[in-house]
């Protein structure tokens, strides 16, 4: 055993460093002399697979590759060590990886650069423009060290022949090719890149020594023990996994790891894929080389800054309303709820001239409406008894039965007659027909009015409406239902609109998430996305709500103009809906944990478009 395997980097297990990136070190696998290295951000292909706790990304000097190595095993260059070293013998891979080290202390921009090209550059155009949609931190709180508790599983980057720690060599040929192999476990996120070079100094040499002879024995004999397991395992041409071994040799799928010191290492079973599928590293990582590791950082983000709520501009008109000739009924409409939706309705139904009563769990949202034309009332309650017919937009099915069956709730009324009551919230068919058989009980009618677009089309007027319910109703509503929408539908009895209404949003879903993956995709190959996105608009398959979403996922902009959130209730609504049924609907529950991933992410308030985000990382 040579006397390179003796030495170890033990020391007292109080002494604590606390390691960044560019901190010279020197760092010990098993089975190998202590190598000079430096601490450095992940590679991306390091991040993506498992590793241990309590473990840095180490990049290794001559050899000029990536490990993951314990902190236990990791100590300042410049300390005992250093000189414990010097005493040993030194092959010319040491020799050469120490010189290496000095070639570095003395003009760090060689490696630095080949570090940042290995590691992904924090200034990618592809990054940068995503940048936007980030959550308004800058690129330095962008790189901070977060933890949510995610492990990947982490493999080693490429290395070279003179590697401290493997090299591949396929016994079918003569020739080497570089792979290496560190299997580790800890969280995900990248640490921040520091700008300046920093060497933990030890505080003492007595405090980081071998404590005594006994230690060094145990060591050795540890290490001696390691070696002969080995040795023996290449030997062992019968029996059990050596067998295997021998016979997978005889296939030309054997590999044997050397170390610079004569040690070997049987890798036939690793983990590596680059390994057991004999591909070099450096041509099959190269694409991935070029994604920066800041970008899985973004899936730790806690907190990412909520898309700025625009003022509506009640001033503003559209082409649209003004070519149509729309008579307002003498009626008067109520409207509870003034959220993104309700609010376009309610000022296009001003715009046109219908007298309209209006309520608002957020009182300041309806002054702009005061101050148009519009009257206020303090509760749901109180818009029923100012108003025929009374429309209703809010969130969800909840916020929807809390209207009607709450306190100062619709049905406090005790009788509606004379009355009519209009859902315009996104439902499922059983609320639906809960609400409309209270609302019978009260003497008062019903009808489902549900509306499918987008806040920009409720703006324009170009909505699609689907109906059910009372058909007086729906005749009543006409000057409004114009006003709003480009096209009607009255489908029948209670719970048909809902049920056509939730058909269409997964549809809408799930062409959303499709889309959202082709282009993650088309970015992982570094192709434009603003190209894909033109091609596309020469295909058969394009649509003018593919063609939008696509437009903002390759800008980053997630504006809402139909929340996420919405679009995972919707989806939650068709698979409770599909799941009475007993209906298969596999294609839809992905997409709905998609959705709901993205939503975790802190895109909920965001465009439904930001489901990228997700697909993207």
């Amino acid at each position: 055993m040579s006397k390179n395997k003796k030495l170890s980097l033990s020391s007292d297990p109080t002494e604590k460093f606390i390691y960044k990136p560019k901190d010279l070190i020197w760092a010990k696998m098993k089975g190998f002399t202590p190598w000079p290295g430096m601490i450095v951000d992940p590679p991306l292909d390091l991040l993506s697979q498992q590793r241990r706790a309590n473990t840095k990304c180490v990049f290794f000097f001559g050899s000029r590759n990536f490990a993951w190595i314990e902190e236990p095993n990791i100590k300042p260059f410049e300390g005992p060590w250093k000189d414990e070293m010097a005493k040993v013998s030194k092959p010319a891979s040491f020799r050469h990886a120490m010189a290496d080290i000095e070639k570095y202390v003395e003009n760090p921009a060689e490696i630095d650069s080949q570090i940042d090209e290995s590691c992904g550059m924090a200034n990618h155009a592809t990054e940068a423009d995503f940048d936007k949609i980030r959550d308004g931190l800058d690129s330095d709180e962008a790189t901070a060290d977060g933890n949510n508790g995610l492990v990947p599983h982490v493999v080693g980057s490429p290395d070279e022949s003179d590697m401290p720690h493997a090299v591949v060599e396929n016994n079918a040929k003569s020739t080497k090719s570089p792979a290496a192999m560190t299997t580790a476990t800890t969280t995900t996120t990248p640490m921040a890149k520091s700008q300046t070079k920093r060497t933990p100094k030890a505080k003492s040499s007595a405090a980081v020594a071998v404590s005594s002879k006994q230690a060094h024995k145990a060591a050795s004999a540890k290490s001696a023990a390691a070696q002969k397991r080995r040795i023996s395992a290449h030997q062992t041409p019968t029996g059990g996994s050596s067998a295997k071994r021998g016979r997978r040799a005889a296939s030309g799928d054997m590999m044997r790891y050397d170390s610079p010191v004569g040690g070997d290492y049987d890798g036939a079973s690793s983990s590596s894929f680059a390994a057991r599928t004999r591909i070099d590293p450096d041509t099959f990582l190269s694409p991935l080389s070029k994604r920066t590791p800041n970008a899985i950082a973004l899936l730790d983000r806690p907190v990412v800054t909520r898309p700025e709520t625009k003022a509506i501009d009640m001033k503003s008109r559209t082409n649209t309303l003004v070519d149509r000739a729309i008579e307002p009924s003498d009626l008067t409409f109520g409207f509870l709820g003034l959220g993104m939706m309700g609010s376009t309705i309610v000022k296009d139904l001003i715009y046109t001239g219908h007298k309209i009563v209006v309520w608002n769990r957020t009182i300041d949202k309806c002054q702009p409406f005061v101050e148009a034309g519009a009257e206020v009332k303090d509760t749901p309650m109180d818009v029923v008894e100012a108003a025929d017919i009374i429309f209703c937009c809010v969130s969800d099915p909840k916020g929807a039965k809390d209207l009607v069956f709450g306190n100062c709730g619709v049905l406090q009324l005790k009788d509606l007659r004379n009355k009519a009551y209009v859902e315009m919230s996104t439902l499922d068919p059983d609320t639906s027909l809960d609400i409309g058989l209270a609302i019978k009980q009260c003497n008062g009618r019903y009808l489902e009015a549900q509306i499918h677009g987008t806040r920009q089309e409720a703006a324009e007027g170009m909505l699609i409406l689907l109906a059910g319910g009372d058909r007086s109703v729906f005749e009543e509503c006409h000057s409004c239902f114009k006003t709003i929408a480009k096209n009607t539908f009255f489908l029948g009895n209670i719970g048909n609109a809902c049920k056509v209404n939730l058909i269409l949003q997964t549809i809408l879903g799930v062409s959303l998430v499709g889309l959202a993956e082709a282009l993650a995709l088309a970015d992982r190959f570094s192709i434009s996305l603003n190209d894909i996105i033109d091609i596309f608009d020469l295909t058969s398959m394009k649509s003018p709500m593919l063609l939008a979403k696509g437009k903002e996922m390759a800008k980053g902009d997630f504006n809402p103009q139909q929340p996420l959130s919405h679009m995972q209730r919707d989806l939650r609504l068709v698979l409770n809906m599909a799941e009475n049924l007993d209906q298969s609907m596999p294609v839809t529950s992905i997409t709905n944990e998609v959705f709901k991933h993205t939503k975790r992410l802190g895109y909920s308030e965001h465009d439904s478009s930001a489901v990228f985000v997700r697909s993207r990382f």
